[in-house]
């Protein structure tokens, strides 16, 4: 793996912030990260985990922010190097994974909103 593409970030940096435009998904190759909704925690990602996929696959705005924990060194996966890799794959895998993103954007629309009646 060409040592050029990875980058890497210091704790308490942002690798990304909600609502921004998402061009990239990451594979975490060392460290720890958090993930932020509305400026809480909700999650932690752990190594070899990808992040940022459903706005790369969706064409949407980032639905979290994404903060480093520890130090942390991540690839970047641009579109180009998904599509290459969904071309390479059996169509109904292409498939499968837009559909998944699609299914998962929408429960999180789904418990937005069902924490919004709550609250």
């Amino acid at each position: 793996m060409d040592d050029k593409l990875k980058q890497k970030f210091l704790p308490d940096e942002y690798i990304f912030e909600q609502g921004e435009k998402g061009d990239k998904a990451y594979l975490l190759l060392d460290g720890r990260i958090a993930i932020e909704v509305n400026g809480k925690k909700v999650s932690e990602i752990s190594e070899m985990e990808i992040f940022g996929e459903m706005s790369l696959i969706l064409n949407k705005p980032r639905s979290a922010s994404i903060r480093v924990l520890k130090p942390s060194i991540v690839l970047p996966i641009d579109k180009k190097i998904l599509n290459d890799l969904l071309e390479k794959s059996p169509p109904v895998v292409k498939s499968m994974v837009k559909q998944l993103s699609y299914r998962l954007a929408q429960c999180d629309s789904e418990i937005k909103s069902l924490k919004d009646k709550i609250n």
